[in-house]
C-alpha cells in the first residue's frame, strides 16, 4: 500500500502463473482474463476447469459416503412401506426450515405418511425433549431432524424412552459423544470418509433423500435432483455456507430451478422480493430471500417459513408471505437499533479480543445478524447475548472475524456455559446471568496469540489490473458470468484499475449513504458510474479532478432497456504522481 485508502485496507494483487494462463486459455478456449480466475482460485487442470464451469448434478458424490446413510435409508424405507408416521424435526433458521420443507415433501413424493414441525426461538435450540413428546403425541414412530440434533443427546434419549427411533441429519459439528439414534448423517463425524465435508442441513438431508430415492425409486432420481435442489440452495447459500466442491454444484442448478418459480411458495417469495422471472445470483439469496425466510423465525414463529416452504395453495402462499413482508420490515428496524446500542456497548471493552456484549433488550431472534456487523465493523470476533429474567441466563451468538475460531474458544469456557455449539465462524451460546463476567475474561484469555490487540487490516484480494480499460466490455462481463455462482471461498472477480480521474460524486438512497463516484478509466472516452454501498461519506472524501487508484468489480446494470457496465467499488486511493 502506497498511500492511505477509504477502507484503510492492504491491497494484494494475484501473480498467477503465465504460462498457466495461457495454457489454459489456449486449451479451453478461454478469455485470458478468466483462464487468470480460474488459476487464482486453484483451478489449474482443464479438466477440472471443465467441470467447474459446466457443474452437474451426476458429479455430486456417492451419497452412500456419508456415515449412516444407508441404516438410515433403511429405517426410511421401512417406515414409508409400512405406513409408519415420520416426524421431520428441522431448526428456526432458513437453513432448518428448508431442511424440513425439503424433507417433508421429498418423502410425501416417495409415498411416506411424514408431519413436519419446526420449534420457535422460544422452544430452545436444536432437537430437544420437548420435540420427541410432540411426535409421541401425533403417533410417531420415526423422527428425522433436519439441521438439527447431533448434539441433542437428552432429546433422543427422550425419544428411544418412548418407544421411537431416530434419524440424526446435520452439519453442525459434533461433540464428544455421539447421541444414542438409529443413524448419525453428518458430514463432520470423526469417522467419515468423505471428500467434501461443508454441506449444509439442507445439503446433509438431500444427500440421504437422493439415497432413498436410488433405493426405492431410482428411475426418478434425477426428476428428484432437479425438483428439490432450489430448496438446497436456499438453505446453503442463506446459511452463508462454502460455494465451493459439491455446494457449487448444488447451488449452480438450484438458482436456475428457483428462477422458475415452480413452488407455490417461492413463486410468491421471488414476486415479493421483486425477483420473479429475473435471473438469480447467489446475492439474490444472500440478500433478498434468505432474509426474508429468516425474518419468520427472527421476530415470530419460523413456522410461517414453513409453511409457505410447502404449501401447494396460492392463496395460502400470498397471506404468509405478506406477514412475512412486515416481519422482515420490522427485522430491518430493530436490527439497527441493536447494531446501533452494541456498539456503543463495545466502546467500553476497546482492551478486549473477542466482544462479548449482553444487554436485556436485544431479541434472541436478531443477535446473530448484529454479531455479524459488529464482528465485520470493529474486526473482532463477536458474541451479542440477551438476558431472559425468567432463567436468570443469557443466550445469544458469535460471529467470528479472521481465522479465530468460536468453537474452540467455547470448548475453553465449557464449564461456565449451558449448552453451546456451532462452527468455527459462528456459534449459539447459553450462560447463566451470575457467569458472565468470568466468561468475558476467559474468552478474552482464550484468544491470546490468536486475535491481536490492534484489529487485523482488511486484505483486499485483486484478481488482476486492468490498465486498459477498454477491454472492459459488456461481453467481458458476461463471460466472467461463467465462475458464478460468487459467494464464500468463490469471491466476485476484483480488479484493480490506477489513474481513473474522479469527475462526479453524489450520495443517493434512502439513508442518503450509497456513495455513487463517476470515474473517467483510462482508454474509456466516457465516465463510468461507481456505486459503493453503506458509504455515503467517501463522496466528502474524494473530489472531482482527482486522480485516484480504484479497486472493484463490474457488473451490468439495465435501465430503460439498456444494458451498461457499472462498478461495484471496494476501495480507492489517490494515485501516485
Amino acid at each position: 500500500m502506497t498511500s492511505p485508502t477509504l477502507l484503510e485496507a492492504h491491497w494484494r494483487l494475484a501473480t498467477p502463473n503465465e504460462s498457466q494462463v495461457q495454457r489454459l486459455a489456449a486449451e479451453l478456449r478461454l478469455e485470458p482474463l478468466v483462464a487468470r480466475l480460474l488459476i487464482n482460485r486453484g483451478i489449474t487442470e482443464p479438466g477440472v476447469a471443465e467441470r467447474y464451469l459446466a457443474p452437474r448434478l451426476d458429479d455430486l458424490d456417492d451419497p452412500t459416503t456419508l456415515p449412516d446413510v444407508e441404516k438410515a435409508v433403511e429405517r426410511l424405507a421401512q417406515a414409508i412401506t409400512s405406513g409408519e408416521l415420520i416426524f421431520v424435526h428441522g431448526d428456526y433458521d432458513a437453513d432448518g426450515v428448508t431442511s424440513a420443507a425439503l424433507c417433508l415433501r421429498a418423502l410425501s413424493g416417495l409415498g411416506a405418511n411424514v408431519v413436519g414441525f419446526v420449534p420457535r426461538r422460544t422452544d430452545g435450540y436444536d432437537f430437544q425433549p420437548y420435540g420427541a413428546e410432540k411426535a409421541k403425541e401425533l403417533g410417531a414412530g420415526l423422527i428425522m431432524t433436519a439441521d438439527c440434533g447431533v448434539c441433542a443427546l437428552e432429546a433422543v434419549a427422550r425419544a428411544n424412552a418412548l418407544g421411537m427411533d431416530v434419524i440424526v441429519t446435520d452439519h453442525h459439528r459434533p461433540g464428544p459423544t455421539l447421541p444414542a439414534a438409529h443413524a448419525v448423517v453428518n458430514p463432520y463425524r470423526d469417522d467419515a470418509q468423505v471428500a467434501f465435508r461443508d454441506l449444509c442441513g439442507a445439503g446433509v438431508a438431500f444427500k440421504v433423500l437422493d439415497a432413498l430415492t436410488a433405493r426405492l425409486k431410482p428411475e426418478y432420481q434425477s426428476a428428484f435432483r432437479r425438483n428439490f435442489v432450489d430448496l438446497v440452495a436456499l438453505g446453503t447459500v442463506s446459511d452463508a455456507s462454502t460455494l465451493s466442491g459439491e455446494n457449487r454444484i448444488l447451488v449452480y442448478h438450484g438458482l436456475e430451478m428457483l428462477a422458475l418459480g415452480r413452488k407455490t411458495g417461492l413463486k410468491a417469495l421471488l414476486s415479493v422480493a421483486g425477483l420473479e422471472g429475473k435471473e438469480l445470483t447467489a446475492e439474490s439469496i444472500g440478500f433478498q430471500l434468505g432474509p426474508r425466510l429468516n425474518a419468520a423465525g427472527r421476530m415470530e414463529d419460523a413456522d410461517l417459513a414453513y409453511r409457505l416452504l410447502i404449501t401447494r395453495d396460492a392463496d395460502e402462499a400470498e397471506q404468509l408471505v405478506a406477514q412475512i413482508e412486515s416481519l422482515n420490515d420490522l427485522r430491518r428496524s430493530e436490527t439497527e437499533r441493536v447494531v446501533q446500542e452494541a456498539l456503543a456497548e463495545a466502546l467500553t471493552q476497546e482492551d478486549r479480543r473477542v466482544l462479548v456484549l449482553a444487554r436485556a433488550r436485544w431479541g434472541k431472534g436478531l443477535v446473530g445478524i448484529v454479531a455479524g456487523r459488529i464482528a465485520e465493523l470493529l474486526r473482532r470476533p463477536t458474541l451479542i447475548l440477551s438476558y431472559d429474567e425468567t432463567t436468570d441466563s443469557y443466550g445469544g451468538s458469535g460471529r467470528t472475524y479472521g481465522s479465530f475460531s468460536l468453537l474452540d474458544a467455547l470448548h475453553a469456557c465449557a464449564d461456565l456455559l449451558g449448552r453451546y455449539g456451532g462452527h468455527s465462524a459462528s456459534a449459539g451460546v447459553n450462560l447463566p446471568a451470575r457467569n458472565l463476567e468470568a466468561f468475558r475474561q476467559r474468552i478474552h484469555e482464550a484468544a491470546e496469540g490468536l486475535v491481536t490487540d490492534e484489529p487485523e487490516p482488511i486484505t483486499l484480494e485483486i484478481d488482476a489490473e486492468l490498465a486498459d480499460t477498454r477491454l472492459l466490455t459488456q461481453e467481458l462481463v458476461e463471460s466472467l458470468q461463467a465462475l458464478a455462482p460468487f459467494g464464500r471461498d468463490n469471491p466476485d472477480p476484483v480488479f484493480l484499475t490506477c489513474n481513473a480521474v474522479v469527475t462526479e460524486t453524489r450520495r443517493v438512497g434512502k439513508d442518503n449513504n450509497t456513495a455513487i463516484i463517476h470515474l473517467k478509466l483510462p482508454g474509456k472516452q466516457w465516465p463510468t458510474k461507481s456505486v459503493r454501498f453503506k458509504s455515503g461519506d467517501w463522496t466528502e472524501r474524494v473530489q472531482p479532478g482527482e486522480r485516484v487508484d480504484v479497486v472493484y468489480t463490474p457488473k451490468l446494470n439495465a435501465w430503460n432497456g439498456k444494458v451498461s457496465v457499472e462498478l461495484t467499488l471496494h476501495d480507492l486511493r489517490p494515485s501516485l504522481p
